[in-house]
């Protein structure tokens, strides 16, 4: 069965440049379906002209928006989105299990789930958590220490999507039209399709906004887009591995701010009160789902289970627990197809532990029986505390400890890029374990269970999601003090 479809979003006005370009065909097999996305070979002189009408369109129409006129706009396109029926959310539904392998279950579930955080209400918490006073982002406004100060966004952000997890493109479109910016978005090769179907959504509420948003697809590191693009755009957030944030930071000119949002790891943490009777189960389950959503492959997947002893179940109890739900999830919700690079990984980092396991009575391989489709590996020792990093692909470790605060030696090498950390814990340990975290560079701690899903207002890699991206315009009160002296109405 093929599928085609042209996969583009341009501003109306360069519509007839973009189509009089020849296209090519990005191909997708899975789930015996095959797609054909038909995409526009951008050249040099073309993204100089989006990138003119961008900037017009922010400067014509864009600006004069307030902030709260921009979230009504974003509000409507997430409730055509959450409704089943509609035509661009069965589009996705059927296409993104093709281009993506994942199972169309997990897409459905996780777009709900993960479109519901897009909302109005959480839309203006994303803004509050950034600016204390969010009316900066429309006008001037007074300032406590006297004057007055206003936050203006870049004219034009440039973003360099990943393809990791569908519809993850949507925090950094979120950010852009929030901050009145106009939008260049460059595709993922391995997920092209999302980005531009909500494009499309904006565009049919308000043709105008649609009309500050271009999605297109080009091959990454192609030089002569990149630097038309960069050399015209005032940021540019890229998301990807370490070589594509190098690759990506040495092209930006200097006078662009340069937003990366490079490889990050996070792992679970759980006290010995999570392993007593049935909530060790529910534990394990909630694990399970954390390890196995998107097949790790997003920066909040948990690389390892760090175990406190001590519990009615061991550590070495939770890792069969944890392997027997990863099967179940993997019956409901089947990982994606491998790559011959990834399936050779997992095999031969299985075959290595297997015969380590002959010797060392405290290392254990538990694994899917017909193919490589989930692993846990439970290991007691870890030679100098090296953090056990995964494979990925359902691919996850159990690491015993005597207490939570074992987990500092493994976070050594760690420091500073774990993105998340997943706690199952007591209210009498809540408080020292966050601690522990917060002070090694832990940029998110969430429930078990929910470390796919951030809330809004989330510092991405510890960072503002909006306040990072504006410049600010200040007004000092001596201006205010001294503008009577001259006012024509003086006495």
């Amino acid at each position: 069965m093929m599928i085609n479809y042209t996969c583009y979003h341009a501003p109306s006005s360069c519509e007839n440049d973009v189509a009089s370009v020849p296209f090519q065909k990005l191909t997708f097999e899975n789930h015996g379906k095959k797609i054909e996305l038909s995409v526009p070979q951008i050249t040099p002189v073309l993204i100089e002209s989006v990138m003119n009408k961008l900037k017009q369109q922010q400067l014509d129409y864009l600006s004069t928006l307030r902030t709260n006129d921009l979230i009504d706009v974003f509000d409507q396109a997430i409730e055509r989105w959450l409704n089943p029926e509609y035509e661009f959310r069965k589009l996705a539904e059927e296409l993104l299990p093709v281009i993506t392998g994942y199972d169309h279950e997990m897409i459905r579930l996780f777009l709900s789930r993960y479109l519901r955080q897009f909302r109005k209400m959480k839309l203006q918490r994303m803004i509050d958590e950034d600016f204390s006073n969010p009316l900066v982002l429309d006008e001037f406004r007074p300032k406590k220490s006297g004057g007055m100060y206003r936050a203006y966004g870049p004219s034009v952000i440039t973003h360099i999507f990943s393809g990791n997890v569908p519809a993850l493109p949507l925090w950094s479109l979120a950010a852009g039209i929030l901050l009145k910016s106009a939008t260049l978005g460059k595709v993922s090769s391995s997920e092209p399709l999302f980005p531009v179907l909500f494009a499309k959504t904006i565009a049919d509420i308000d043709p105008k906004l649609g009309d500050s948003l271009a999605i297109l697809w080009w091959k990454g590191g192609n030089q002569s887009l990149e630097e038309v693009s960069f050399q015209a755009t005032d940021a540019v957030i890229a998301y990807g591995g370490k070589e594509t944030i190098e690759t990506v930071r040495k092209k930006v000119p200097a006078q662009t701010s340069f937003h990366a949002h490079g490889h990050k790891v996070s792992f679970g943490l759980l006290t010995k009160e999570c392993l007593q009777t049935t909530k060790a189960w529910q534990a394990a389950k909630l694990a399970a789902s954390d390890a196995s959503w998107f097949d790790q492959q997003g920066c909040l997947s948990p690389h390892v289970f760090f175990i406190e002893r001590g519990g009615a179940y061991s550590p070495r109890d939770f890792a069969q627990m944890l392997a027997n739900e990863m099967n179940n999830f993997q019956e409901t919700h089947p990982r994606a197809q491998l790559t011959d690079e990834e399936h050779q990984a997992i095999t031969k980092l299985r075959t290595t532990i297997e015969f380590e396991s002959f010797e060392d009575s405290n290392l254990a391989l538990l694994k899917s029986e017909n193919g490589t489709d989930w692993t846990v590996v439970y290991r007691e020792r870890i030679e100098n505390k090296q953090f056990p990093f995964s494979p990925l692909n359902r691919f996850v470790t159990v690491v015993p400890i005597d207490n939570v605060n074992e987990v500092k030696d493994y976070l050594s090498q760690v420091k500073g890029f774990v993105q998340t950390v997943g706690v199952g814990c007591t209210p009498q340990s809540y408080f020292s374990i966050v601690h522990l975290l917060g002070e090694y560079g832990v940029n998110r701690i969430c429930a078990l269970g929910s470390m796919p899903q951030p809330e809004p207002g989330w510092h991405h890699d510890g960072r503002f999601h909006l306040a990072d991206l504006v410049r600010f315009c200040d007004v000092e009160s001596t201006l205010e003090e001294q503008m009577d002296l001259f006012d024509v109405f003086r006495d």
